[in-house]
């Protein structure tokens, strides 16, 4: 046996994965996905490249009218997914928060279910050699059999014993390995990248984001600290790859402490970078770090786009990086080098935070999305801020523009040489304390916020907007863009319709009312990612949508769902409601983190314990002051005020008229909090 397994050069493993191995070497004869994706869509993106872009035809703007629901399949048990499917031999897979599934491509009737170890796993697999791979929050790799749901091995991919160590999106599959990111970042954290042997798991190389010191980029960390070790630059997307470069590619996350710039000068690379390494080594090769010294949030959580493009005359291979401001960058794929040209602008200053002197910008390009916060959007007594500004301890009462461009995926269609995306017009309030450690409870969702989403078309040629169109909802969190080659491009809406567009104009050309808004994300709500693929020669497209996986084709017959309510687009009042009448005029939150070792607290004097109460009509509600600032609480329509409230004081009123009272702080109008009297 052992000749034999030699012979066929199958590594000496336990004969219960033969079988599986050997049907892997089999099915990976058929594994060149450089290619625009046809009948199957075997990876998040489609294939190497994420363009999510097909090259089917049958479903086209003349027909498209006629699509109609071929199947939908409740996923039952209270499990919801945004999971991107994807389809190979007939089976569609994706995961929940607490099951990985395969269903019938062609009828959603389900084949297999395994529930998972751990949850929060509901962004998608990734498939080759015949396995089904799925990452899990606990930082384990796992994979099945794709006939079976069998279990063929596990693998930590992280630090046995490391707190907050997760996977956040689809691993890649390519040239026999598995090729996964970790976010990390969260959790005080480095971000990795890990490829393993996708017939065994066995390791086989692995990248940290943050340099240990005396490495590549190390330079840029404070030599005096070891700040480092908590760094950040989570992988929160699917990783691209170009096998024909044999060159592999990931965005990576912001730095950490988030707000904390003070506490590590520098550029802190590879944060918030596109960096390019070695497929089959990991070793580095390139970067383009597009933020630097980052103290926004500013992730490169889009995933990354590989595709031809013509310069000079000559076809090359691009890599184009949505940057969060809605800025698109554009590299040579093999060299990094910029295709339009990249120049360091000034931005505003703060000694404080380290901030640094300049930001990389696209020369000549547009961008998706306003530099600055429309002050209409935002509550009164509040400051619009820009991009780069500078939040330091003393600006209480910001909005930022915040992640114009994360998360949703977009396309590359080569019919028309745009990229098509999706935008949040979304201002976020940033309340940074003066510890700089602190990350829990310093973005919050003030009540009377609008917001609003856009639909964008990109010239890959000039960097230009082609079209544009704005959309009630907050759209970063959403499905993202499918092209197809007859000319439509597919996207769900956060109100639960699926929508076919024409790709030159962003005319709406037919919709589906899916029946549910998607899951809640930090940026609104969304469905998963659409897909296309073809059975038969019959061409599907098929996305999930909370609780529902929907399949749709030419003839469909299962109809509509009814609408469900919309998603608000003026946020309201959240969080927990407190029977209580006496309101203190100051929050306390505390924070404790394993990976650091610190317990932080942080006394918010311009927050409000409990923000939201309820009493009887007729009670009367007291507001006592353990600051040392003055408060006077009054109802933001005037009808009534506690007066001035001084350090160590308090204030009362009796509320006799049944309803919800917003009031505010006079001195300090971002204390905002609501009384509902019943």
């Amino acid at each position: 046996m052992a000749d034999f397994l030699r012979q066929v050069r199958i590594p000496v493993v336990s004969l219960c994965l033969l079988p599986f191995l050997l049907t892997g070497a089999a099915d990976a004869q058929n594994e060149d996905w450089r290619g625009y994706p046809a009948d199957e869509w075997p990876l998040a993106g489609g294939h190497f490249g994420q363009t999510r872009h097909s090259s089917l035809t049958q479903i086209a703007p003349d027909n498209v009218e006629q699509l109609g629901g071929a199947w939908v399949t409740e996923l039952g048990g209270g499990e919801v997914s945004r999971s991107t499917v994807v389809v190979r031999n007939g089976l569609l897979f994706l995961n929940t928060g607490s099951s990985i599934r395969a269903l019938d491509a062609a009828t959603g009737e389900e084949r297999w279910r395994v529930p998972a170890p751990v949850g929060r796993m509901n962004k998608g697999v990734a498939l080759g050699s015949g396995l089904v791979f799925a990452g899990l929050s606990d930082s384990r790799l796992i994979a099945l059999d794709q006939q079976t749901g069998e279990q063929v091995w596990e693998h930590l991919v992280g630090v046995e014993g490391q707190f907050g160590q997760w996977i956040s999106s689809p691993s890649t599959y390519a040239e026999g390995l598995v090729i996964t990111g970790m976010a990390n970042g969260d959790s005080y954290l480095r971000g990795r990248i890990v490829a393993v042997d996708a017939r065994t798991g066995e390791r086989r190389w692995l990248f940290d984001v943050i340099p240990e010191p005396g490495a590549l980029g190390s330079e840029t960390w404070p030599v005096d600290s070891d700040v480092w070790r908590f760094g950040g630059g989570g992988v929160w997307m699917t990783p691209t790859v170009d096998v024909d470069l044999g060159l592999f590619y990931v965005g990576t996350g912001n730095a950490v402490p988030m707000w904390g710039g003070e506490l590590r000068p520098g550029n802190n690379l590879f944060t918030s970078s596109v960096v390019a390494l070695d497929l089959y080594t990991g070793e580095y090769r390139w970067h383009q770090q597009l933020v630097h010294h980052e103290l926004w949030e500013h992730d490169l959580a889009t995933p990354l786009v590989v595709y031809d493009t013509e310069v000079d005359g000559e076809t090359r291979k691009a890599l184009a990086a949505m940057r969060t401001d809605g800025y698109l960058f554009v590299f040579d794929a093999e060299t990094g080098e910029p295709v339009f040209e990249i120049e360091e602008r000034p931005v505003p200053q703060n000694e404080f935070l380290r901030t640094s002197p300049t930001q990389p910008f696209p020369v000549g390009a547009d961008k998706v999305g306003s530099d600055c916060v429309d002050p209409d959007m935002i509550p009164p007594g509040f400051e619009a801020g820009c991009y780069y500004d500078p939040i330091g301890p003393d600006l209480p009462n910001k909005f930022i523009p915040y992640m114009t461009m994360r998360f949703a995926p977009m396309s590359y269609s080569p019919v028309t040489g745009y990229f098509y995306g999706m935008a949040c017009v979304y201002p976020r309030w940033i309340k940074r304390p003066e510890n700089g450690w602190f990350f829990t409870g310093t973005t919050v969702r003030a009540p009377g916020l609008k917001q609003h989403g856009l639909h964008v078309a990109l010239d890959s040629r000039t960097n230009k907007i082609v079209w544009q169109h704005e959309v009630p909802w907050s759209d970063c969190n959403s499905s993202g863009a499918l092209t197809t080659a007859s000319g439509l491009m597919f996207h769900t809406e956060a109100d639960g319709n699926l929508g076919a567009f024409d790709q030159r104009t962003g005319e709406v050309l037919w919709q589906f009312q899916t029946g549910q808004i998607g899951l809640f994300g930090s940026n609104g709500f969304g469905g998963g990612p659409v897909v296309t693929y073809a059975i038969d020669g019959e061409q599907y497209v098929a996305l999930t949508m909370g609780r529902l996986v929907w399949g749709f084709k030419l003839g469909g017959t299962v109809p509509p769902r009814p609408a469900p309510e919309p998603p608000p687009t003026v946020l309201p009042f959240e969080g927990p409601v407190a029977d209580t009448g006496t309101i203190e005029l100051k929050r306390v939150i505390t924070q404790s983190n394993e990976n650091t070792g610190r317990n932080d607290e942080w006394h918010d004097d311009y927050g409000l314990t409990p923000a939201r109460a309820s009493v009887a009509a007729g009670t009367r509600v007291t507001w006592t002051n353990p600051t040392g600032l003055s408060h006077t609480i009054s109802a933001r329509d005037g009808s009534w005020t506690t007066g001035p409230i001084g350090p160590g004081a308090s204030g009362s009123v009796v509320l006799d008229a049944a309803g919800e009272h917003e009031y505010i702080c006079t001195e300090h109008p971002w204390t905002i909090g609501q009384i509902i009297v019943e």
